[in-house]
Formats: C-alpha cells, sequence, structure tokens
C-alpha cells in the first residue's frame, strides 16, 4: 500500500505541515495571498475592478495607483526600514500621478491588450513632494499631452529607481522630457526603454533622460537602457555633485548628443550610439569628461565611427 503524506496543524500553533512528498493544491478561480517578505503591506490595482476596494487582495483591487499609493502612504510609517509593494494589472489605466509612493515598489505583472508588454499608464505625472525610495518596476508610461515631460521627480526623492520600465512618446511626438529628476541621491535608471511611437523619428521625446539640480546627485547609475529620443541623456547643471556616478552599457538613437554631462565627473563607459549630428570632428557628438570615460562607440550621420576615448596606437 501506497504511503499518503498528511497534512496536519501543529499541536497549540498555527503552522499547517504538508509531509514530504504532498502536494497544496489550489483549484483554478482560487486566490491565494503571499504575504510581503519584508513583513510590510501588499496592495492591488486592476483598471477593471470596481471601485471602493480595500486593494489587499486581487478580488478587492483598488482601479487606480494613485489610490494605492495614498493607502500604502498611509500604512508604511508602522514599518519602518520595510517596503510596501503595489501589485498593478490590466489594460490602459489613465491617470495623472501627483504622488510617490514611500518606501514601496510599484509592480507590473499584467500587460495592455494594445500589445505593450507592460501594464500601460496613460497620463503625464507631475510629483508635487519629494518622497524616498519609491521603485517603479516593469511598468509602461505613455505620454498623453505632447508638450509637458511625461515623469517629473522633485527634489529629495532619494532611492527613486526605474526598473525595466518603459517610456513611449506620444503618437505625434513629445517636445517634453521622458524623464525629469533633479537634485536625488541614489537614482537608479536601469533597463529602460524610451521608445519612439507610430514608427517614426517624428515621434520621440525631445530629451530621454534628464539629471537637473545645482546641489545634489550622489550616485547616480544610468544603466543597460535602449533610448531613441532627440537627445539622448543629458546632466544638465555644472555644479550637480555627481562624482562616482555611472552612465553604462546604453543603447541611444538621437538626432542631438547622445550623452551631454556638464558637470564633467560622470563616469560614462561602454556605451553605443548613433546620432545624426555630423561627427567629421568627433566632439561634435557628445559633451562628457572624456578622462572619465572608456569603451564607447560612436556613430554619426556621415557614417563615421569613433572609439572614446581615442585608440591609442603607439606610447
Amino acid at each position: 500500500m501506497s504511503y499518503v503524506p498528511k497534512t496536519y496543524r501543529e499541536d497549540g500553533g498555527d503552522t499547517i505541515h504538508i509531509a514530504s512528498g504532498g502536494k497544496l493544491q489550489v483549484d483554478a478561480g482560487a486566490e491565494v495571498v503571499w504575504p510581503n517578505p519584508t513583513g510590510a503591506v501588499d496592495y492591488y490595482v486592476d483598471e477593471e475592478a470596481a471601485n471602493g476596494g480595500d486593494g489587499l487582495s486581487w478580488a478587492s483591487s483598488m482601479d487606480t495607483i494613485a489610490a494605492a499609493v495614498t493607502a500604502s502612504n498611509l500604512t508604511i510609517a508602522s514599518y519602518a526600514a520595510k517596503r510596501n509593494r503595489i501589485f498593478v494589472a490590466g489594460n490602459t489605466i489613465t491617470e495623472d500621478l501627483t504622488v510617490l509612493p514611500v518606501q514601496c515598489d510599484v509592480i507590473g505583472v499584467g500587460h495592455d491588450t494594445a500589445g505593450y508588454a507592460k501594464p500601460l499608464v496613460a497620463g503625464n505625472h507631475t510629483i508635487a513632494l519629494a518622497a524616498l525610495g519609491s521603485r517603479f518596476i516593469n511598468m509602461a508610461f505613455i505620454d498623453t499631452d505632447g508638450t509637458a515631460d511625461l515623469f517629473v521627480i522633485p527634489a529629495l526623492s532619494h532611492g527613486i529607481s526605474f526598473l525595466g520600465c518603459d517610456f513611449y512618446a506620444k503618437a505625434a511626438g513629445s517636445a517634453g522630457k521622458a524623464l525629469e529628476i533633479t537634485s536625488c541621491n541614489h537614482i537608479r535608471v536601469e533597463d529602460c526603454r524610451i521608445m519612439v511611437s507610430a514608427g517614426a523619428m517624428a515621434n520621440i521625446f525631445a530629451l530621454g533622460i534628464s539629471i537637473e539640480g545645482t546641489t545634489t546627485g550622489i550616485d547616480i547609475q544610468i544603466l543597460r537602457n535602449h533610448i531613441t529620443a532627440t537627445a539622448g541623456i543629458s546632466i544638465v547643471e555644472a555644479t550637480l555633485a555627481t562624482m562616482g556616478s555611472l552612465i553604462k552599457d546604453n543603447v541611444l538613437r538621437t538626432t542631438d548628443l547622445a550623452i551631454d554631462d556638464n558637470s564633467d565627473d560622470v563616469q560614462v563607459v561602454d556605451n553605443r550610439w548613433m546620432t545624426d549630428i555630423d561627427t567629421t570632428t568627433s566632439t561634435a557628438g557628445y559633451d562628457f569628461n572624456i578622462a572619465l570615460s572608456a569603451g564607447n562607440i560612436q556613430m554619426g550621420v556621415t557614417g563615421l565611427g569613433d572609439a572614446i576615448p581615442f585608440t591609442k596606437i603607439t606610447e
């Protein structure tokens, strides 16, 4: 007679044991809610959900990200040094975000049925107040204004991160920036795409990533992104304290400067870009401290490629 693993509850406790070889089976349509591993709170957003849910499970999802951000910011004060999470599903979510979630990850887990591979938020997001530790993961954003910036992050929002996110220009082109971040430390923009819309170079952002402010910019990491825009990555102010920051492994297609670091303190390493600038004079195509660069390759509109810094043939 074969052994049948048993399930039992620990005496005097709340632990349920499934013996070796056993199986936990959940039928289709059932819901299992796993706890936040940090001990904080998870919220759920589904654009197709009815209004009024508390957001604590998919069955009671909130229907906007803003509602989940409000709820998360009320609870996170009880979980010092931990992180809430907001999971986002549904088709196009139309809203303009004005508040960031504090110590919280906003994680896309669905996709838009128009073909976008991630949950798509349609709107323009100018954040009013600083918040610490906001991270957006696997989310997509599309500009609906055409003149305003898509995402504007205010000063002192330290720890802001965009990880694996997509930023789409308006179909007729966007005169603003995809992402503007001012005077923040510990910035992460990694594995993101800043994309052309409707398949034409006329339909691009005026600027991909703009790092602004005159005071603090410690530990900026812009890594492994694919950017199509008029200008690619810009460190706007010469006085921004960016020493030790890194722009690395990005692929850029621009009509103007691909990388423009006016602080001259960012390390620029292993980037590849194509620009519509005439780069017969190589330095016409970029603006950064060549002494802090290594392994970059530039292709200009004339079809002349450059290694930056330049290759030394002999001592």
